[in-house]
């Protein structure tokens, strides 16, 4: 199936864009597409969520490497939790 064609899911949520950057690094590193999408404020008006009280940044992937995907980032999101 192409990447196009995938169904892309939320793999995490993170309060600042430091971190949802990193997981998005690690997944480019093993060839895992990804892309992240800041809430309203912080996309609307560029402004990093990481200075936001309750600002996110939700990182996505096709569905087809969930299981990889979460196993590379189990340790960025449960130090992060």
């Amino acid at each position: 199936m192409a990447e196009s064609q995938q169904n892309w899911i939320k793999i995490a949520e993170f309060s600042g864009a430091v971190y949802a950057e990193m997981a998005k690094n690690i997944l480019k590193d093993n060839n895992i597409p990804s892309y992240t999408k800041g809430d309203f404020l912080s996309t609307a008006y560029n402004i990093n969520a990481l200075t936001l009280p309750g600002g996110s940044v939700k990182l996505y992937i096709p569905e087809s490497f969930q299981t990889q995907a979460e196993d590379l980032l189990k340790n960025l999101t449960e130090d992060y939790e």
